[in-house]
């Protein structure tokens, strides 16, 4: 995951099928600073919000992997 990736919530933090789940843009990323376990907050700009939403990377899962 990196700034300007196409995120969904994951299912275990949203707990609806993929096409229910809102489609945000990443805008900034924070390190925790272990590299075994990054658990840093990435802050998430969705189309029906005013500011970003920030959360744990784990609550988010990329749609745009291959591009």
């Amino acid at each position: 995951m990196k700034v300007g990736d196409l995120v969904t919530f994951s299912p275990q933090s949203w707990g609806t099928p993929l096409a229910d789940r809102p489609i945000g843009i990443v805008m900034n990323m924070e390190t925790s600073g272990t590299a075994d376990f990054d658990d840093g907050l990435v802050s998430v700009l969705f189309p029906e919000m005013d500011a970003p939403y920030s959360s744990i990377r784990f609550d988010f899962e990329v749609v745009n992997e291959d591009w």
